[in-house]
């Protein structure tokens, strides 16, 4: 007995000539195990690790340099066998928050008061970063012939991630099977209107599988630049990269956009022979071009070191492309890079699209829509580690680091924590506990009338609630 789903509609058609008849087999995996391990399709196995933060946007240029460099050491990791993808979900939740209030009634005289201050607490709750919520994800994968064959080299690839990790300063964790289903589902519904309901003993006694928890009610992928999942609209774009030169700003800009949405980046790496290979053999063909243009220009009588701009820029780009590749430990990566978008209404995934074009425009890149390619572009943006589109820009480490992963570090501790107001980067509240902490001593800077006095008083007033 399995759980029943509407039909989902779609566009061009899946595997052998035939679309999928449920929206469960829209999803694209075989099988989610309980450690987290999830068989992707016959050959191939992945796991995801979730990330935090650290403070980059306020650290100096010479920190921000040491943790660039940090990065890029850690894609520098990854090798031709181990494909991975990086994936920022801004996901808006209507339910519970991460945040809790945590001034319980003691039935005295003060309750008034509690109860005021606990109302302020849960507006601040409410209104940090609109009702958005960000996830960093890491989702890597290793072509195996069973599972047998695939669970030692996950943990030991998953080992070394979390040690890189730890080398930068990010605390990081592997996630298990249902945080794993959780992040899925949170992605297939849109406006965090249905909670997510699962447990393991669910799969016997229900006799559904774990695609029948996480599937929305429906797809529909008809149109040809737009989708709709359940009872919302969406719309899958990729980034073509046209500037030379990238700004670490740019995938920052638009994710602190107040819009459900994901950014994926999956990344392939180049075996380093083959891409030094490659760039030389293009340096061959543009050689060759050269001396096509010299004698053509003799046979016109005119100067033979006149050559076309555009061969001359080829040329210096590719030289400095093998010298990069030869001497600065750069290795050569396939980016695909895609932005879902995801909107109650028509008109406000629109107006999202429409933003991130212009914030992408600055930068001198351009936000194009997956035209009939809304199904692939979708699925290749939920965290299993499958890339569907085929739309790969080549680019070296330090291009693929520019886009840092990194903003600023949240305050946020549980137990006995104290409200502090607001993280002015990222718009959430700061919880701490100061006894948790090295040092829990505190000094309150700030210029006259700025409100040091009243800070200090609201928390002495918190810690006496």
């Amino acid at each position: 007995m399995t759980k029943s789903k509407p039909t989902a509609k779609h566009g061009p058609a899946r595997g052998k000539g035939r679309a999928a008849l449920s929206a469960q087999q829209t999803i694209p995996y075989v099988e989610m195990l309980k450690d987290g391990v999830c068989k992707v399709r016959d050959g191939y196995y992945t796991k995801t690790i979730a990330y935090e933060d650290i403070n980059y946007s306020v650290a100096s240029t010479e920190d921000q340099a040491a943790i660039f460099d940090g990065w890029c050491g850690f894609l520098n990791y990854f090798d031709a066998a181990l494909p991975f993808q990086l994936s920022f979900v801004n996901h808006r939740s209507r339910g519970g928050s991460r945040y809790k209030v945590n001034i319980p009634m003691a039935h005295d005289a003060f309750d008034s008061i509690r109860g005021e201050y606990t109302e302020m607490l849960k507006r601040q709750v409410a209104r940090s970063n609109n009702g958005i919520e960000r996830f960093k994800y890491i989702t890597f994968g290793v072509p195996t012939a069973d599972l047998t064959a695939a669970r030692p080299r996950l943990e030991r690839v998953e080992a070394d991630i979390l040690s890189n990790f730890k080398r930068l300063g990010v605390h990081a964790h592997a996630l298990n099977g249902r945080e794993r289903l959780e992040a899925l589902h949170g992605q297939l519904h849109p406006g965090g209107r249905e909670p997510f309901h699962f447990s393991w003993e669910d799969i016997p006694r229900t006799g559904m599988g774990t695609k029948d928890f996480i599937a929305p009610d429906s797809f529909d992928f008809t149109q040809s630049r737009t989708f709709r999942v359940g009872r919302a609209w969406g719309a899958a774009s990729y980034l073509q990269i046209l500037a030379s030169e990238l700004s670490d700003k740019l995938l920052l800009e638009m994710l602190e956009l107040d819009a459900e949405m994901t950014v994926t980046l999956h990344v392939q790496t180049v075996d380093q022979t083959r891409a030094i290979k490659t760039v030389k053999g293009k340096i061959s063909d543009i050689d060759k071009m050269k001396v096509e243009e010299q004698r053509k220009a003799t046979r016109s009588g005119y100067d033979p070191d006149i050559l076309p701009p555009d061969l001359i820029t080829y040329s210096k780009d590719a030289a400095a492309l093998l010298a990069d590749l030869q001497s600065r430990n750069e290795r050569m990566f396939l980016l695909t890079f895609l932005v879902l978008n995801l909107a109650p209404t028509r008109e406000k995934l629109e107006n999202d699209v429409f933003t991130l074009s212009g914030i992408a425009q600055k930068h001198n890149c351009s936000l194009r829509r997956l035209d009939w390619q809304q199904e692939q572009g979708y699925m290749s943006s939920l965290p299993l580690g499958d890339n569907a589109i085929e739309i790969q820009r080549g680019m070296t480490t330090s291009s693929t680091a520019i886009f840092v992963p990194f903003m600023t570090k949240e305050l946020r501790m549980g137990g006995q924590s104290l409200y502090y107001g607001m993280n002015a980067l990222s718009g959430n509240v700061i919880m701490a506990d100061r006894k948790q902490l090295k040092n829990p001593n505190g000094l309150f800077l700030g210029t006259p009338g700025s409100g040091k006095s009243f800070a200090a008083k609201r928390e002495i007033v918190n810690v006496f609630l």
